[in-house]
């Protein structure tokens, strides 16, 4: 039998030691006690809190001491299949797991590591070890989901250096495809139709009902062009767009500015009238005088003497009002260069970009979301308090327009141009700012798709159930899946569910003969072969030398679902629940 993660059999799955004690110490340590035949110890400092929660998922806990080796020992390590060293000190990782090596030289290492190039060399220098930036993983999804509303899970394949390919699901009416076999759909689609419904790997003859939920898998896409517009910035051409564009501009005034200008027309108005009537001259006439007379220009061509007292006291009011209104409007227009100043020093402008991906919070996995959505070819704004200098050389090479401000204040996100923006991600390391961050984007545009960073599960769920934010991911909960796999073999690269079913994504190296899949029920999803990214549907599409992406059944291994259970799940697999179409009724 071969358990979650791709290993051989209970007795192949030996004790595992983890090492940290934040929220993905603690997942991870929850994921690898719900796969039976799994022992695990947690190790690290005492807390009450956190031996509790270890012990009601049913591990051990044990007490680090200043000794790492006394420390290790006391864990088990001799006898340990695997180690996972997730402290966020990238450099005691690796002292933490260099020392289980030397106590087990079998053991298998697991290690948080930010550097990716660093990781990828430690992985290349020590046997069986896997070395994860978390950031990076993370961040795939981030990027997908703002880019393709419809993404839930997206990964890099390869890793590195190929592209962004992620997992999708949609009405087969909203993708275009109601009524095609899966074949057709798929060919239409240029993706792979994981499930149909309740059918998991539907046959490739059956035909999709408008009502099919499909689960999809291909390089992510824009679910939107990428120069979208919306409603609100199109061209008005009527009258009524017109008066609506400038009530909103006048709204926007601050308010001793609007004060003035409503007096300040008042003003011209009736004396224009009076003056007309006076000096008995055209209305044309009249307004030349009032305008001249209102700004202290003085021409003396016109003269409110021939209209008699009335006219001179009207026009030493009118004198008056116009150098109060104008000492009103040089105030105004002095305070407002000083703030576009002020503003400017800071690094906030307004922003004229349309269609484009605010990112809010560009630190580690920020970077690497910016890193993804220009590989996608889309157009981005970043939101930073305090940029690093990387990022603000970037912007500098105009690879992207950075605001140097606070994102959940109102007025930084007035000079996103929100309104036409494609998308927005929150991914500042507070989550009630993220919150504040998603819920004003929201109120300016109320149909912009928005992802959110929460590291806290159960304060996602209830955002995501209460103010309806499309996406809300927190870092433990996309990487725990994925260290608790590799805790037993490399490959791994995160977990989905269908049909409330988790499946595991895994990478599998081909060399001079094709390797069997490590279980049945595996689902194949893409290969890379000769520096190209194709999709496969059956395994016997997979040739020598490929790097395959599967999909592996994590749920048959699970302690808490049954032998009758799996039985009952995998002829559900691949089997069709409705009549399928025969070819000859195919459209082309």
């Amino acid at each position: 039998m071969i358990d979650a993660t791709g290993d051989a059999g209970p007795a192949a799955v030996p004790n595992v030691i983890i090492v940290g004690g934040d929220a993905l110490a603690l997942r991870v340590c929850e994921e690898l006690s719900r796969v039976r035949s799994r022992t695990v110890t947690l190790l690290w400092t005492y807390d009450a809190a956190l031996a509790a929660r270890v012990a009601r998922c049913g591990a051990s806990f044990v007490v680090r001491t200043g000794d790492d080796d006394e420390s290790l020992r006391s864990a088990g390590v001799l006898q340990a299949g695997s180690i996972v060293a997730l402290t966020s000190d990238d450099h005691l990782n690796l002292q933490i797991a260099l020392r289980a090596r030397d106590l087990n030289p079998a053991i298998r290492l697991v290690l948080r590591q930010y550097n990716r190039t660093l990781g990828r060399k430690i992985e290349q220098n020590l046997e069986d070890t896997s070395a994860v930036s978390l950031s990076s993983h993370a961040a795939a999804t981030y990027a997908g989901a703002a880019v393709d509303g419809n993404c839930f899970y997206a990964v890099q394949f390869p890793d590195i250096d190929g592209p962004l390919a992620g997992f999708a699901r949609r009405s087969a009416a909203d993708a275009g495809v109601a009524g095609m076999t899966v074949t057709q759909a798929e060919r239409a689609l240029d993706e792979r139709i994981l499930a149909a419904g309740p059918t998991v790997a539907p046959p490739a003859e059956l035909r999709l009902e408008r009502g099919d939920v499909l689960v999809t898998f291909g390089c992510v896409r824009a679910s939107t062009p990428p120069q979208r517009i919306s409603a609100l910035s199109r061209r008005r051409t009527s009258w009524r767009d017109a008066s609506w564009a400038v009530d909103r501009v006048f709204r926007q005034l601050d308010p001793i500015a609007r004060a003035a200008l409503v007096v300040a027309i008042a003003v011209f108005v009736l004396g224009s009238v009076l003056f007309a009537f006076l000096l008995k001259v055209s209305p044309l006439t009249a307004m030349y005088f009032v305008i001249s007379t209102m700004t202290t220009t003085g021409y003396g061509d016109i003269t409110p003497r021939s209209a008699g007292p009335l006219g001179e006291v009207a026009a030493m009011l009118l004198m008056l009002a116009g150098i109060t209104i104008s000492g009103i409007f040089v105030a105004i227009l002095a305070s407002k260069f000083a703030q576009a100043q002020f503003i400017a020093v800071q690094g906030l402008r307004q922003v004229r970009r349309r269609g484009h991906v605010i990112v809010c919070g560009a630190g580690n996995v920020g970077s690497r979301v910016i890193d993804f959505l220009l590989k996608l070819e889309r157009q981005v704004v970043v939101i930073e308090l305090e940029p690093r200098a990387e990022i603000v050389e970037r912007s500098r090479e105009r690879q992207f327009d950075l605001l140097t401000g606070d994102a959940s204040r109102d007025a930084t996100l007035d000079l996103c141009n929100i309104e036409e923006a494609e998308a927005l991600i929150a991914l500042t390391n507070s989550d009630t700012m993220n919150l504040e961050v998603a819920l004003g984007a929201r109120a300016r545009n109320a149909s912009l798709p928005i992802v959110m960073r929460c590291q806290e599960a159960a304060f996602a769920e209830s955002i995501t159930r209460h103010f309806g934010i499309d996406h809300t991911y927190g870092t433990a909960g996309l990487m725990s899946p994925v260290l608790s796999a590799l805790a037993a073999a490399g490959g791994a690269r995160g977990r989905v569910e269908i049909d409330s079913r988790p499946y595991g994504i895994f990478e599998q190296r081909h060399d001079e003969a094709v390797k069997p899949p490590p279980a049945a029920g595996c689902i194949p999803l893409c290969v890379w072969r000769d520096d190209a990214f194709v999709l496969v549907r059956a395994l016997d599409e997979i040739r020598p030398h490929d790097l395959a992406l599967m999909l592996f059944p994590v749920w048959q291994f699970l302690r808490d679902v049954t032998e009758e259970e799996v039985q009952y799940y995998r002829p559900r697999q691949g089997s069709a629940t409705r009549s399928s179409a025969s070819p000859a009724s195919e459209s082309p």
